[in-house]
């Protein structure tokens, strides 16, 4: 039985905003396609988006798709686990899963399931870098920010020409 590595779309080969492709997991893709049967996992339960941005940047070689279902688990560990278990219930034998988030990395290697964690530092989600800091911006500080704006616009020359 071929091995098979799952890889998760949104941080792998999909910036989590904006839904352009990252290049590195591109050819990840392709690479692993020489020596895995692979298959898809997204955090997405609605999947002709999905299919759609897949064909259209030419990911079209996998012959699994796994969404995540509106019955799954909230923890996203947990839910990351249940589509590794639809998966395995397919017959495939899941040997590696590529994760960007490491809380789930880490949840899933306490259960047994091997592992790379994909994190890129232009494309991750911010939460997952290490440096991150959550913060809230005081609504004060944004207020100001606003109005300083509005300031900069109001002597902004190009506004008070004349368009002919």
């Amino acid at each position: 039985m071929t091995a098979t590595v799952a890889i998760v779309i949104e941080g792998v080969l999909m910036r989590e905003v904006g839904d352009a492709v990252i290049t590195q997991g591109q050819r990840l893709y392709w690479g692993l396609m020489e020596s895995y049967k692979v298959a898809l996992i997204t955090d997405d339960t609605d999947v002709e988006p999905v299919q759609h941005w897949l064909k259209v940047n030419g990911f079209n070689k996998h012959p699994y798709l796994i969404p995540a279902h509106l019955k799954d688990p909230e923890d996203e560990g947990q839910r990351r686990l249940k589509q590794i278990s639809r998966l395995r219930q397919a017959g495939c034998n899941v040997e590696l899963v590529i994760e960007p988030n490491p809380q789930i990395a880490a949840y899933l290697m306490a259960h047994g399931i091997g592992v790379l964690n994909y994190l890129h530092p232009n494309y991750s989600n911010p939460r997952f870098r290490p440096d991150y800091q959550d913060t809230v911006t005081p609504w004060s500080e944004l207020v100001g920010e606003v109005e300083r704006q509005r300031a900069l616009r109001e002597e902004d020359p190009r506004q008070h020409m004349e368009i002919l």
